[in-house]
């Protein structure tokens, strides 16, 4: 039995990564993890020693650059997990069901499990990971892209040789996504009711990005997790600046109001003043700012004998701030 079990893990040892056909398989899905960037902590799942867990990926995933498949054995089977190996499949066909038992799909790999507590492989899914293999992972030689998907593992008994441990073993397996570094922007801009809108400069991080892309609230943009800086300007509306923190993995949307660049006029003044501008009466307390044409302004503020004259010259896209007190 140890001769034909040390055989059996140096066939297997070298299966299997040339072109895959496709072929029928039978197996029990014991469940489908449908992965998301929003859900890093994945999917834990149960199942038995011939039995297989699906994995399915939304096809717009930015932030996802494999996923990982943690299997964990329970004491009681540890010393006989070298009589068992795992295959990955993709393109399976049906859509992997509970209920289903017959499937056809593209073999990846075949290979031994070793006599320890568990296993935990990474896949990735696009070519520019940055996924690397060490002591307690192991990254998968293979790509699957969202036309690979469903992507199944499966566990089987090669030998057919099952111990009672195995027979009753139920495993753990955490199925979670790997996320880059990086979440995304979604900026829209809006114009003052009423006007045309005009051309504006973004920058982020002091980078211009092209003119009329990621402004409309519809393309996000993508960066790295951390703080950023954005600056809008145009001849037609005020400067904007804004500080925004990007979470790994998310999207944040930004909404900035755009104001035309016409001279802002905030004044102060007790409530009991009647204040008027070049000579028109205003209701500072009702409407304590407003806009001006460019241009030399005088304030005037009386309070029963007393009178506080204020003069200034309004420039576009300035805000000016007028104290009035007697």
């Amino acid at each position: 039995m140890k001769s034909r079990r040390i055989a059996l893990v140096a066939l297997l040892s070298l299966c299997c990564l040339g072109p895959a056909l496709p072929e029928d398989f039978r197996t029990i899905v014991a469940g489908v993890a449908s992965l998301s960037a929003d859900s890093p902590d994945g999917v834990r799942l149960s199942m038995g020693y011939n039995d297989a867990v699906a994995v399915l990926i939304p096809k717009d995933s930015p932030f996802i650059q494999g996923f990982e498949i943690e299997l964990k054995a329970p004491p009681s089977a540890q010393s006989s997990l070298g009589f068992l190996a795992y295959e990955v499949w993709r393109r399976v066909d049906p859509s992997p069901d509970k209920n289903r038992y017959a499937y056809s799909g593209e073999r990846l790999i075949t290979q031994p499990l070793q006599s320890r507590a568990g296993l935990v492989i990474q896949v990735p899914v696009r070519k520019d990971h940055g996924l690397k293999s060490g002591p307690y992972s192991t990254v998968l030689p293979i790509l699957v892209e969202p036309r690979d998907l469903p992507f199944v593992f499966k566990l089987y008994a090669p030998s057919k040789v099952v111990t009672s441990d195995l027979e009753s073993a139920q495993f753990t397996v955490r199925i979670r996504p790997l996320l880059t570094d990086e979440g995304a922007l979604r900026l829209q801009l809006r114009y003052p009711e009423g006007t045309e809108r005009g051309q504006v400069a973004v920058t982020v991080d002091e980078k211009r990005l092209a003119e009329g892309r990621y402004i409309d609230g519809k393309e996000a943009l993508v960066l790295k997790a951390g703080n950023h800086f954005l600056h809008v300007a145009s001849e037609l509306y005020r400067d904007e600046t804004r500080s925004f923190t990007i979470e790994q993995g998310k999207t944040l949307d930004l909404s900035i109001e755009l104001a035309g660049t016409m001279p802002i006029v905030a004044i102060e003044a007790p409530d009991s003043a009647q204040v008027s501008l070049d000579g028109a009466k205003i209701n500072h307390v009702a409407k304590p700012s407003f806009t001006v044409d460019p241009g030399d302004h005088t304030v005037v503020c009386r309070i029963g004998d007393y009178t506080v004259t204020r003069k200034f010259t309004a420039f576009r896209g300035k805000t000016y701030r007028v104290v009035l007190a007697i």
